[in-house]
C-alpha cells in the first residue's frame, strides 16, 4: 500500500505538481530579457533588442571612455604640473597665491575690457557711418513712398511758384519806374557765387521702386536650374505651425496669421521674431 502511494505521488510530480494551467507567464517569470510578456508576442517592451545590444557593448564603451578620460587627464597633468611648480616656487605662501590669483583675474578683466571697448567703438563707428549714409539718402528722398514723393514735389512747386511770382512783381514794378528792360531781367541773371541747381528731375529714385515679390517678373533674375528642380519639388514648404505654407510678406505687410491668432502669435510660430514697426 505504501509503495502504491509513492507511485501515485511520483506520477503526480511528473504531471506538473502544484503548477496550475494558466494563460501567459507568472509574475516571477514575466520581466526577463528573453521571456515573452503576458500580452505581447514581439520583443520585450523594456528589454528590447537595442537595449540588449547596448548591454553587450557596455564593457567596450566603458573601456573607451576610461581610456579617453585617462589620456585627457595625463595631458592636462603634463601641462598643469610645470605651471603649478612655477607658481609654488614664486608664491610659496597661501597669501602670495591669493594675491597672484587676484592679480590674474584683474589682469584678465582689464584686457577683456580694453579689447571689448575697442571692438564696441568700431561697432559704434560703423553704425554711425551707416546712419550718416541713411540720413543722406533721406535728404534726397530715397526712403519716401510714391505719395510722399508727390507731396514733396507739390510743396516744392508751390514754393517756387510763390518765389517767382514775387520776383516778377518786384522786377516789373522796378522796370515800370525806371523804364529799363535791364532792370526787368536783373533778378534772373545768376551771379558767380550762386550754384546752378538746375531743374528738378522728373524721376527720383526711391527704395520702393526696387522690384520685389515672388510674382514680380522683374525681381526674378535667374530661373531655378534644371538639376535643382527635383530637390525644389521635394522641399518641405510647410511646418507644424504653418501647415498651409503661407509665410506672408514682411515688406508688403502681409500677415499670414488670422485675427484670432495674432494676439498669441508666439504660440503659433516656429521662430518668433518681434515686429520692428
Amino acid at each position: 500500500m505504501i509503495h502504491f502511494m509513492q507511485i501515485r505521488q511520483s506520477l503526480r510530480r511528473l504531471s506538473g505538481g502544484a503548477a496550475k494551467p494558466h494563460w501567459g507567464e507568472p509574475p516571477k517569470h514575466r520581466w526577463q530579457p528573453f521571456l515573452p510578456d503576458r500580452h505581447y508576442y514581439g520583443e520585450h517592451a523594456t528589454y528590447n533588442g537595442f537595449v540588449l545590444l547596448l548591454r553587450g557593448l557596455r564593457p567596450r564603451i566603458e573601456r573607451i571612455c576610461s581610456a579617453t578620460f585617462k589620456t585627457a587627464t595625463d595631458i592636462v597633468s603634463v601641462l598643469y604640473r610645470p605651471i603649478a611648480r612655477s607658481i609654488l616656487k614664486h608664491n610659496p605662501d597661501i597669501r602670495y597665491q591669493l594675491v597672484a590669483l587676484t592679480a590674474f583675474f584683474c589682469t584678465t578683466r582689464a584686457i577683456t575690457l580694453h579689447y571689448g571697448k575697442l571692438y564696441q567703438g568700431i561697432v559704434d563707428l560703423r553704425n554711425l557711418l551707416q546712419l550718416g549714409v541713411a540720413d543722406d539718402l533721406n535728404e534726397h528722398g530715397f526712403w519716401n513712398s510714391a505719395k510722399e514723393d508727390k507731396d514733396e514735389r507739390i510743396k516744392y512747386f508751390e514754393k517756387e511758384q510763390n518765389r517767382l511770382n514775387k520776383l516778377w512783381e518786384n522786377s516789373f514794378k522796378r522796370a515800370l519806374f525806371t523804364q529799363k528792360f535791364e532792370d526787368l531781367c536783373k533778378d534772373v541773371i545768376p551771379t558767380a557765387d550762386e550754384v546752378n541747381t538746375g531743374v528738378l528731375p522728373p524721376v527720383s529714385w526711391r527704395f520702393n521702386m526696387i522690384p520685389y515679390g515672388k510674382d514680380n517678373e522683374d525681381a526674378v533674375v535667374f530661373d531655378t536650374a534644371a538639376h535643382d528642380m527635383p530637390l525644389r519639388s521635394m522641399a518641405l514648404n510647410f511646418t507644424y505651425n504653418n501647415l498651409s505654407g503661407d509665410w506672408g510678406d514682411y515688406i508688403d505687410r502681409q500677415d499670414n496669421k488670422s485675427a484670432l491668432l495674432r494676439p498669441s502669435r508666439q504660440m503659433f510660430t516656429d521662430i518668433y521674431i518681434p515686429g520692428t514697426k
